[in-house]
């Protein structure tokens, strides 16, 4: 509400990817069949395509959407006998354990005792074998792109948002398109911004002011805009691939946790773009340890060193730049931290769980 009263209308852009979620976890339910998938596909490509053009981040989904929707396509195939699911070929480990009996842990999970041979199947990630990288990303092209729930999904986004697009652009000119779409790239705020990078941009934003419009000085700020995008697209792309095909709740909620803490522009109400995917897989995250509490008290003192020297910075107009760019800093580890606790506190998929196949495992 705060956030809405600043003229941010982050209560409509937020519900787009919140309804083409929940659209696509309906598409899990029971006895579901391929066209229903399909269906559900352009309903969530217009859904979709409408949540970009009113907000561009919604874009880090498209990935994440189409994968779901092919291997959820595929296993429906497998299961009726219609068709194979595309998969690589694991790496099978024999383990000796000296025991043959099964216990369960504490949390819950399966071990196997010691004294008996079992059989992993593994399949890690070939960063360093190139021939199963190759084929990894062969089956990936395969699963994007020749899958047809991922193509109506993806042809229904770019409709809708091209039409919006063209619309906004006849009716309010060039301006539509620079304000809503390729301003983005460029953006290099620094004012209110937790992102570690605000000092970076503001150093450089002095250098372009000294110089006055210096091309040379305003083509660097435009460069290192637009590199600081790299590291998101390779993160967005590597979770995309590997945790939405599971748990696309789960994967939507950590990619826009990943997006918004690496960005270069980080303000106040992207909090909210990632708070509101969480009621969405909660459930499927461990609070109570004591590394997750103890993650959640060091985010909420890095928020308030923040906003403690950014106090006297804005307010009391103090030259403590470099004390707020340090707390920025503890910042961005507090929430990297976070994340990981996200990852180590994942209790996986219940049975009663609609939102994906709760017993297959999608490679």
């Amino acid at each position: 509400i705060n956030i809405c009263t600043r003229g941010s209308a982050e209560s409509f852009v937020v519900l787009m990817p919140v309804l083409a979620t929940v659209a696509i976890a309906i598409s899990c339910s029971k006895n579901v069949t391929k066209k229903t998938v399909i269906m559900r596909a352009a309903v969530a490509g217009i859904l979709h395509g409408l949540a970009i053009h009113a907000k561009l981040y919604p874009v880090i989904y498209t990935v994440s959407y189409m994968s779901y929707f092919s291997c959820r396509e595929q296993s429906i195939e497998a299961e009726g006998g219609r068709g194979t699911f595309r998969t690589m070929p694991p790496l099978p480990v024999n383990q000796k354990d000296t025991t043959s009996d099964s216990t369960m842990t504490n949390d819950g999970l399966s071990r196997i005792n010691s004294d008996s041979t079992v059989e992993q199947t593994l399949y890690p990630f070939p960063w360093f074998n190139p021939k199963r990288l190759a084929q990894l990303i062969l089956l990936w092209i395969k699963r994007l792109f020749f899958t047809p729930s991922s193509i109506i999904f993806a042809s229904f986004f770019l409709l809708t948002f091209g039409i919006l697009t063209y619309l906004a652009v006849h009716l309010y000119g060039e301006e539509a398109l620079q304000e809503g779409l390729t301003y983005h790239f460029s953006r290099v705020d620094h004012r209110h911004n937790y992102s570690m990078f605000w000092y970076w941009i503001y150093l450089a934003r002095g250098r372009t002011a000294l110089h006055g419009t210096s091309v040379v000085a305003v083509k660097t700020l435009s460069t290192m805009g637009r590199a600081l995008l790299l590291p998101q697209i390779l993160l967005m792309i590597y979770s995309s691939l590997g945790i939405a095909p599971h748990d696309l709740p789960f994967a939507l909620f950590l990619q826009t946790f990943l997006f918004v803490t690496h960005n270069k522009v980080f303000t106040a109400q992207y909090f909210s773009w990632y708070l509101c995917l969480l009621p969405l897989c909660s459930h499927r995250i461990r609070w109570n340890t004591y590394s997750m509490m103890s993650a959640l008290g060091l985010l909420g003192l890095s928020i308030v060193t923040w906003l403690g020297s950014a106090f006297f910075l804005e307010m009391k107009g103090l030259p403590v730049h470099l004390q707020v760019w340090i707390a920025s800093i503890g910042f961005f580890i507090s929430n990297t931290n976070l994340f990981r606790q996200f990852l180590l506190g994942y209790k996986g998929i219940s049975k009663g769980d609609t939102y994906c196949d709760s017993d297959k495992k999608i490679r």
